[in-house]
């Protein structure tokens, strides 16, 4: 099957052009794109990498130009770059959608799937802030390997008239070289260090939210901070992933233009204009031990969560936020009631929405409709995006920003870029630190020295795959 189109996400305006090598630009014609998917053998692609096949997060040990949307050993890894689309700025989000509509248009693909995350996909990562300097992006891997429940599947990208690969030749590159099958972790210590806050100052920060919070320029806001880590031997982007994978199967392990994590909370989901949303506010930090202890401690610290009057109102201001965001774009909203959702290093409130989208709205246009929630930013939004740029002190980047994937027509997968890292181009390594984040919402009865632990338990699932003892 194989046609140009349009993503049925037409409530945007003309879409502009693209271009392969940087931002796109009106000047330019859009980018002719040749994709090819096909089914791989039963098999050879496994969820959890085992009888004899191998695992998606597997194909990318010792790389480094991945991409990565892995929960639960299913969905999309690649390498690689056939397209790179960038912006900038308060209409980013807008810019990319466009972009990628223009690109849809001009190319074309066969596909004899037609299921989610087969022919023309795209993985994107969004910078938080408008003012931030951090480029978003969306990107198509000239290799990008798929898994569902009903089999896995090869799609290639090449420019219009260049020949794709044979499928011997891919296959035959699919499975990882020896030498690389085994991440054997360094023996020595990274060097961690403060990003852009001392650990007294964020304390100060925390303090100072609080007075703003009081004096009324807010209701709640979400302060987050970042620490340096720089692991004793070079770690490539791949194995670092396959650790994350390992230890947070159930949340989406991304890897998107060196923005890596394993983040629980998903932004939106659109299937057949169908959406799913998960709502995370609301913390319980939890603490090492054996199994039974641990499981102990958590039957204690959700029955204490679901009674926190601080944390049910920190999660009600998230939930409202993205109802309200999503109903003027849906023709059926709804919410279920808050439960407690269990992590190996924290427990949230999590409240998870269905609906369904009026008209032929897109996943991004619902993503510029929900970025930012007042989970990752606070409430009012503006106040609280005003409190954060002034006490912050850093620019959060592609953080608390949504990450995930488009289809070719306007559907797809994204969440917000939590648990996370932005690492340096070419990998992490002694002379090139990964920068790791950790933020909370801060409500007027927060305790900074409780805040700033609950920081550090968020940066767990990095620092812990960066080596790092925590």
């Amino acid at each position: 099957m194989g046609a140009p189109g349009p993503a049925p996400d037409s409530s945007a305006h003309p879409a502009p052009a693209a271009s392969t090598s940087s931002a796109w630009r009106a000047t330019t014609a859009p980018t002719r794109l040749s994709f090819r998917t096909v089914a791989l053998p039963a098999g050879v692609i496994t969820p959890e990498g085992g009888d004899g096949g191998t695992g998606l997060l597997d194909l990318l040990a010792g790389r480094e130009d991945v991409v990565s949307w892995v929960r639960h050993g299913r969905g999309l890894v690649g390498w690689g770059q056939a397209l790179r689309l960038e912006a900038q700025g308060p209409d980013r989000i807008e810019a990319l959608r466009s972009a990628w509509r223009a690109t849809v248009y001009a190319s074309w693909w066969r596909d004899a799937l037609v299921r989610p995350g087969t022919g023309p996909v795209a993985l994107g990562t969004i910078a938080f802030s408008p003012a931030s300097a951090a480029v978003s992006v969306l990107t198509v891997p000239r290799v990008l390997v798929g898994l569902d429940d009903s089999g896995a599947w090869l799609t290639t990208a090449v420019a219009d008239g260049e020949a794709h690969p044979e499928l011997a030749e891919v296959l035959a590159r699919l499975r990882p070289p020896a030498s690389a099958q085994t991440d054997v972790p360094s023996p020595d210590a990274p060097v961690v260090s403060a990003g852009a806050l001392l650990e007294a100052d964020y304390l100060a920060a925390v303090a100072e939210v609080r007075r703003r919070i009081a004096a009324g320029e807010a209701r709640k806001v979400v302060l987050a901070r970042d620490l340096l880590v720089r692991p004793a031997a070079p770690l490539a982007t791949g194995d670092l992933l396959r650790r994350l994978g390992a230890n947070y199967p159930s949340c989406w392990t991304f890897a998107v233009d060196s923005t890596v994590g394993a983040t629980p909370e998903l932004l939106v989901r659109l299937e057949n204009r169908r959406l799913a949303s998960r709502v995370l506010a609301g913390t319980a930090r939890r603490r090492p031990g054996d199994a039974a202890t641990r499981e102990r401690e958590a039957e204690r610290l959700a029955q204490w969560l679901a009674a926190s009057a601080k944390n049910r109102a920190e999660h009600e201001f998230a939930r409202a936020s993205a109802l309200s965001s999503l109903e003027p774009l849906c023709s059926v909203v709804e919410a279920a009631a808050p439960r407690v959702l269990t992590l190996p290093n924290v427990l949230h409130l999590a409240t998870d929405i269905t609906g369904v989208v009026a008209g032929d709205t897109g996943a991004l246009s619902l993503v510029g409709a929900l970025h930012p929630t007042a989970a990752v930013c606070g409430t009012p939004t503006a106040a609280a995006a005003r409190v954060i740029a002034e006490v912050e002190g850093m620019d959060r980047g592609r953080y608390a920003g949504p990450v995930g994937w488009v289809d070719w027509h306007g559907e797809g997968e994204w969440c917000i870029a939590l648990r996370s890292a932005a690492l340096p181009p070419g990998g992490v390594g002694p002379e090139a630190p990964a920068r790791v984040f950790g933020g909370g919402g801060i409500m007027p009865e927060s305790v900074p020295a409780d805040e700033l632990a609950e920081t550090t338990a968020k940066m767990r699932p990095m620092l812990t795959a960066l080596g790092a003892d925590v």
